[in-house]
């Protein structure tokens, strides 16, 4: 009976360190998720526009993030502008400072990595 009794123990512990596991994962998710302002969003558009990764899918999935994460910004149209101005003017300074053949680490990182985060997006493999 007493090895019973602390297996059921050891299940237990075993539950409660996955349920908290689970906690953690989504609370990191919401906060990536909240990190996803306007800015950044057009900011990561406009760098596949910079860098050739630009495609149909990109541009879909782009337009479905912007209208969430617009929503959920609460913000007043203008406030929304401004935001998204900022993030082609971070995209436009990004690309200059790179230099002559600079950006080509820029694109192969954050132009491909942003243009595969739009491009789930468009297939529905991640939520906008």
């Amino acid at each position: 009976m007493v090895p019973e009794v602390h297996k059921r123990e050891l299940d237990r512990l075993l539950i409660a360190s996955l349920a908290s596991a689970g906690l953690l994962l989504s609370a990191t998710s919401q906060a990536a998720a909240a990190e996803r302002g306007l800015t950044r969003v057009v900011y990561e558009f406009a760098v596949t526009s910079y860098c050739g990764t630009l495609d149909p899918a990109v541009e879909a999935g782009f337009q479905a993030e912007l209208k969430a994460v617009t929503q959920r910004s609460g913000l007043d149209s203008e406030a929304a502008r401004q935001q998204r101005l900022r993030g082609w003017v971070e995209a436009e300074r990004e690309w200059r400072n790179r230099g002559l053949g600079g950006n080509r680490a820029w694109c192969a990182g954050e132009g491909v990595e942003a243009a595969r985060h739009f491009q789930a997006i468009a297939r529905g493999e991640r939520q906008p």
